[in-house]
């Protein structure tokens, strides 16, 4: 008779304590995962932050990028290539310049020509021309271009009103690029500081959370060999809502 009692006291105690060690086991495992689905939304939300100050930060500092371009002048009076000179009032002898302020080259009028005389006199590759280069745009206007990215390109002459110059209408000067360098180099620096900003971010997202997340031992709360002491274990529990001892707990 007290052989049998002490069994089924042993037995009872024994699924008392099992009952007591599943629910210890649910109570750190439901902890565990608490505290570490915090620490990954908050890395997401960190990296999304960073990822768009980056992208902003790359947006407005990219620079506005000018291209050098020759010295080009355009005339205002719709003309073709076979528009007589005369007609535009031209006189025979009447003078038509163009200067890149080395050379220069004179056109005068037959009296029975052409604007494609005109155009193919100036385009002349002979010694001591003007080095520059006339042709008839899309919309008939006659445009005179230097050959290079230096020369100021001038127009005068008796006639030159006729062709759409004028005193508002005759000098030309090159489009100065952009300083390439200070452009490339700005773009460097931004895309440098940028890529510093966001590793600075990075680092010290990363250095605040180790803080946050390891005791002065230096093991992470959540790793395998803290969650086997009982002090994590009950730091676990507590911080999802189950306070007391783990002794307590198996009561």
């Amino acid at each position: 008779m007290f052989g049998a009692s002490t069994t089924l006291a042993t037995g009872l105690a024994s699924i008392a304590n099992q009952t007591a060690l599943d629910r210890a086991n649910t109570a750190l495992t439901a902890a565990v995962q608490s505290a570490l689905s915090a620490s990954s939304a908050s890395s997401s939300s960190s990296t999304s932050t960073s990822s768009t100050a980056s992208s902003t930060t790359s947006a407005s500092s990219t620079p506005a990028v000018t291209f050098a371009a020759p010295a080009t002048g355009t005339g205002t009076v719709p003309l073709t290539s076979g528009t007589s000179l005369p007609g535009l009032g031209f006189l025979t002898r009447g003078n038509f310049t163009v200067s890149d302020g080395t050379y220069t080259t004179t056109y005068q009028s037959t009296g029975a020509d052409t604007v494609g005389n005109l155009i193919s006199a100036l385009n002349a590759n002979a010694p001591g021309n003007a080095q520059v280069t006339a042709y008839l745009n899309g919309s008939g206007n006659l445009v005179i271009a230097s050959k290079n990215l230096t020369d100021t390109v001038s127009v005068s002459g008796d006639y030159a009103s006729a062709l759409g110059f004028g005193s508002n209408n005759s000098t030309f000067t090159p489009t100065a690029p952009s300083s390439a360098a200070s452009s490339t180099s700005a773009t460097s620096s931004s895309s440098g500081t940028s890529t510093s900003s966001s590793s600075s971010g990075s680092s010290t997202s990363t250095s605040s959370t180790g803080a946050s997340a390891s005791p002065p031992s230096g093991i992470p709360l959540n790793s395998a060999f803290a969650l086997q002491t009982g002090g994590t274990a009950e730091l676990l529990l507590a911080s999802n809502g189950s306070s007391g001892s783990l002794v307590n707990l198996l009561a």
